[in-house]
């Protein structure tokens, strides 16, 4: 499994999985998502503006959208040096509910075991070893 983002509480035995989706096309022809609900304690989506509509999800899915028609003043006023505002880089339009209170045994031992597999693969590119790739 390849999840595009996830936090792990290791005490709680949270997870939160976060699937990005470039477009509507992207969301539409993407199967895998639903794989990942056993994994998770919390899951959610996170797409253009207006890529994917509330409805399309089930409850306890949630829904970050990015460059919402506050990105554009964003855009505008770093072009005239003012601060963005932390508000305008990202809206959760509906915010994930619990699907359990804990990753059952099975299902937390195999994102232990890929956690620390993948990290023995390593990266070359110093970028991503700093944290600025994240």
């Amino acid at each position: 499994m390849r999840f595009d983002v996830v936090g792990i509480a290791k005490y709680t035995r949270q997870v939160r999985i976060y699937e990005i989706k470039s477009s509507r096309g992207d969301f539409l022809c993407d199967t895998k998502w639903e794989r990942y609900l056993p994994y998770c304690t919390h899951f959610s989506f996170v797409a253009p503006a207006g890529a994917i509509f509330r409805w399309e999800l089930a409850r306890e899915v949630g829904l970050i959208e990015y460059g919402a028609p506050a990105f554009e003043r964003m855009r505008r006023a770093r072009r005239f040096g003012m601060t963005i505002v932390r508000e305008d880089c990202l809206r959760a339009t509906r915010p994930s509910r619990r699907l359990r209170d804990r990753v059952a045994d099975a299902e937390w031992i195999s994102l232990l075991e890929t956690i620390a597999l993948s990290g023995r693969a390593g990266t070359s590119d110093p970028a991503y070893l700093e944290g600025a790739g994240i």
